[in-house]
């Protein structure tokens, strides 16, 4: 069975609020830990920005994560390097169950190939350091943890270089 991820701009708040929400309560349930509150209005001011991505199979929405130039965090909180161009990824989502094991690889591979081509030298990112399979992904991909806050909500940041000379198309920038 070949299932074929296609990438769009999401235009619709609800299916990706529902989809970021089912995500997070599967998670919840397999860390035991809570599921984030997540504000609707928040959902519907990324989608009107342009920033959701929304990666569907068959129609189906499967994934989503947000990204973009906005700083979605405090990056002085992260301890973050200096980037002079830096973009910020949020809001990964997955349907859970669905038969794709790399989906969240995917949906962040497509955030990095956004950042890239944009021209931003870092990819920023904020996690929950209690999704440990998250954090391993985002390491194994080459972000690297610069902070932890242990206290609640407990927060994690990561920044991702990205290389000079690997804009658009693999050309130089």
């Amino acid at each position: 069975m070949t299932m074929t991820l296609y990438w769009q701009t999401a235009r619709d708040a609800q299916t990706v609020h529902a989809l970021v929400e089912e995500s997070d309560r599967a998670a919840a349930l397999r860390t035991g830990t809570p599921a984030p509150h997540r504000r609707t209005a928040a959902t519907r001011h990324l989608v009107e920005q342009g920033s959701v991505r929304l990666g569907t199979v068959d129609g189906l929405p499967v994934a989503t994560v947000s990204v973009g130039a906005m700083p979605s965090f405090d990056a002085d909180a992260g301890r973050l390097p200096y980037s002079r161009t830096p973009w910020y990824m949020q809001r990964l989502a997955v349907r859970p169950g669905f038969p794709d094991p790399f989906l969240g690889l995917r949906a962040i591979r497509h955030a990095i190939e956004r950042a890239t081509a944009a021209g931003a030298d870092a990819l920023r990112a904020e996690a929950n350091p209690d999704l440990s399979d998250v954090l391993a992904l985002l390491t194994t991909l080459g972000f690297v943890r610069h902070a932890t806050r242990d206290t609640a909500p407990r927060r994690t940041w990561l920044q991702l270089p990205i290389p000079r000379g690997t804009g658009p198309e693999g050309g130089p920038r």
